[in-house]
């Protein structure tokens, strides 16, 4: 999407999206692309002159053009080293002050990495730099990295601070309530980058393994949290379309993230043959077919095995075994489904979910079937309390996701 605005008598159609462009120092490179890789895993993602200018370009033509049609905010890394750029004194900073002036609420955030605004030398510093708009720059609200604050902790602040304010910014171009977010999650595909927020979490997986880097799932729900209070903020009532390229435990951490009681309200475009369709959230709802239990001799959690297509046959009993399952309930709807078969077979597996929480028996769950199937379980499964989901590799069930703890 796009805002069209005048400035400087001209009609100018700006990008409307979160992705920041960084500007820096190419001394500061590697502490920047850190910085972006953390942006990344929060939906924003990040444009850097040395990966995304293209080859061949004109600087001065590349960096407007990333200013106002492939960006939707700039984030300065703010060192003593930065201040010699000419290009980023020169170029980025005022062509992005000349979008601020077209669009108030787009975002400009000043790092202050070595630099301190409350000392009146940095500040004078930065003046110089700049010149004229030093002081324009300067009244911009930025963040100052903290005492003794280690660099992953800083970039998460950041994550935060700009999610907030670049989702507010997008809400402002010309977006309502009744406007559709499209967002992009990644885990096992790279993103085209053609969406209003990307998630890319391809460094958080062994897409082979199916095996989760250390604390991945807490950073994945800190992401998903942080854009869902973003979001929340902005719109009376989001209207998101997914699209995703996800193993179906985050699919389904997805939709127990962004579930209904948050006022979020996901379609997913799912693949369908080799088409593409969208499947909503809200809308006619199918029964699904009655649950079959199966009572197993152990004395372990139950195994709830929730499938369309072909059904989990011998995977789920062979699971249920392995853990020392009590019982295995299973929930089948054979073929592929319509939308209202999908949003009844996820509601019944959220009810089953729900029931065995309130006899106080622990729940294990396994899916096959679309991403949307996963997701709008995710999203009815309120009150569900923790489900242990498990990663399949291909072969066997691995690496067990617990969501809802």
């Amino acid at each position: 999407m796009h805002l069209r605005v005048w400035t400087q008598g001209k009609e100018v159609l700006l990008a409307m999206t979160i992705k920041p462009l960084l500007s820096h120092k190419r001394e500061d490179a590697t502490a920047v692309a850190r910085l972006r890789d953390t942006l990344k895993l929060y939906g924003a993602s990040g444009w850097k002159d040395t990966d995304d200018l293209r080859v061949g370009d004109r600087t001065r033509e590349g960096i407007r053009r990333a200013i106002f049609h492939e960006t939707g905010g700039l984030i300065w890394w703010g060192t003593r080293l930065v201040l010699g750029s000419w290009f980023v004194n020169n170029l980025e900073i005022p062509m992005a002050l000349e979008r601020k002036d077209a669009e108030p609420l787009y975002p400009i955030v000043p790092l202050f990495v070595d630099l301190d605004p409350g000392r009146q030398a940095d500040r004078e510093a930065v003046r110089a730099a700049l010149g004229e708009r030093g002081d324009d720059f300067l009244d911009c609200n930025g963040l100052v990295r903290r005492p003794r604050e280690s660099a992953k902790a800083f970039h998460r602040r950041v994550a935060h601070r700009y999610l907030r304010d670049a989702v507010k910014a997008l809400a402002a171009g010309g977006r309502d309530g009744a406007a559709t977010v499209t967002v992009a999650m990644r885990a096992l595909s790279e993103p085209s980058g053609q969406h209003d927020l990307t998630f890319d979490w391809r460094t958080l997986i062994d897409p082979a393994a199916r095996s989760l880097a250390p604390g991945a799932r807490e950073l994945i729900a800190d992401a998903l949290a942080t854009a869902r209070e973003a979001l929340q903020a902005a719109f009376p009532s989001p209207s998101l379309l997914l699209d995703l390229d996800l193993p179906l435990p985050l699919a389904f951490l997805v939709g127990y993230e962004w579930r209904v009681t948050t006022r979020l309200r996901p379609t997913v475009r799912q693949r369908t043959g080799i088409s593409f369709s969208k499947v909503e959230g809200d809308g006619e709802v199918a029964n699904p077919p009655d649950p079959i239990r199966e009572s197993l001799a152990a004395d372990g959690p139950a195994v709830l095995a929730v499938s369309c297509r072909d059904g989990l046959g011998e995977a789920a009993t062979n699971y249920a075994a392995e853990v020392g399952a009590r019982e295995l309930i299973t929930l089948h709807a054979p073929g592929l489904l319509a939308a209202p078969e999908l949003r009844g077979l996820a509601r019944a597996c959220a009810r089953q979910l729900r029931n065995l929480n309130n006899r106080g028996i622990d729940k294990h769950l396994l899916v096959l079937g679309p991403s949307a199937l996963a997701v709008f379980a995710g999203a009815a499964a309120n009150a569900s309390g923790p489900v242990t989901i498990p990663f399949w590799d291909g072969s066997r069930y691995v690496e067990p996701l617990v969501v809802g703890a």
